[in-house]
């Protein structure tokens, strides 16, 4: 008997189960994409998904009866949403690395703004998500920088995660589904929208400057604005440097108990949990750890990433 609805949610007898603390109804729901948060608890979970389900059903009526639908000022079209098919793509990579597949999020073809492939909208603790990406992605798999299968599997990593409160290795987790090595490396450099602004801001600042110097102020030196520049990156690097750093310890540690699963459990990990885990250097302190968290959490995460218990070799 399926666990599911047709449009991928969870039937309400496994919510049921879930709420009520069953550990295989809760893993179940871990590897279909929902995720639990450090700070909830089975009943407040499952309640949560069903907030999900609420607000889903709210948007396929209004596309039923108007054919239209609206969030975030962003007016899509029920004759543009995207088949359930297309996420086959991306659940392929996001279960390989990391344990779970996504096919409930809604997406829709739309022609964002110049130059953009596409994102997702997501909503938290009043839980909604909703995918758009370009039409042209509706007859082929790449458009400019952009690979289809990269973007959903990207947002949907971002929906996985979105009770973890993430904001340190959010984009890391988030860019490790991408095939370029460089990506991968460098794609959590920019943690917040605002570090993007920042590095915009000196770019442009220097553009200014140039336009100053040669139309106005010949004499405008030119250097203290390059010097900007390269404080501003600078910056960026050697914070990303020590987070990664980080990550690393995590990782390395991590995986004494949970061998090559230590990815899929990082990915589990808040922010937090992440620098916990970096100082977790004995199979001692890690399992001291874990035995002091609180409800059935980190249960869920050992069986829904593939280990029922840590490792003891």
């Amino acid at each position: 008997m399926s666990n599911t609805q047709d449009n991928g949610l969870p039937e309400e007898a496994l919510l049921q189960q879930a709420a009520s603390g069953e550990l295989e109804a809760l893993v179940k729901l871990d590897t279909m994409g929902f995720i639990m948060g450090p700070k909830e608890t089975p009943e407040t979970f499952v309640a949560r998904i069903r907030t999900l389900k609420a607000n889903i059903a709210k948007m396929d009526k209004s596309l039923a009866d108007t054919g239209k639908y609206e969030v975030e000022g962003v007016e899509v079209s029920a004759k543009d949403r995207i088949s359930r098919k297309l996420f086959d793509e991306a659940a392929e990579l996001d279960h390989s690395l990391y344990g779970f597949s996504i096919d409930w999020v809604p997406g829709f073809f739309i022609d964002p703004f110049f130059l953009f492939g596409g994102c997702a909208f997501a909503f938290y603790p009043e839980f909604f998500a909703m995918f758009i990406i370009r039409r042209s992605f509706r007859k082929q798999s790449k458009w400019f920088i952009y690979k289809r299968q990269e973007l959903l599997a990207h947002e949907l990593c971002h929906i996985a995660r979105i009770a973890l409160d993430s904001t340190l290795y959010e984009e890391t987790f988030a860019y490790q589904v991408s095939p370029s090595a460089l990506r991968r490396l460098l794609g959590g450099l920019f943690l917040r929208a605002t570090d993007s602004y920042m590095f915009l801001g000196v770019t442009f600042l220097l553009l200014f400057a140039q336009v100053m110097r040669v139309y106005w102020l010949p004499g405008l030196p030119i250097a203290p604005f390059w010097g900007l520049i390269a404080l501003t990156f600078s910056w960026l690097a050697l914070r990303y440097a020590w987070l990664m750093r980080t990550l690393s310890h995590a990782r390395k540690n991590a995986a004494r108990l949970f061998g090559e699963n230590a990815g899929k459990i990082l990915f589990h990990c808040t922010d937090d949990e992440v620098k916990a885990w970096s100082k977790l250097d004995t199979k001692e302190k890690a399992d001291q750890w874990i035995n002091k968290q609180d409800g059935p959490r980190w249960k869920v995460i050992a069986r829904a990433t593939g280990d029922c218990a840590p490792r003891r070799s």
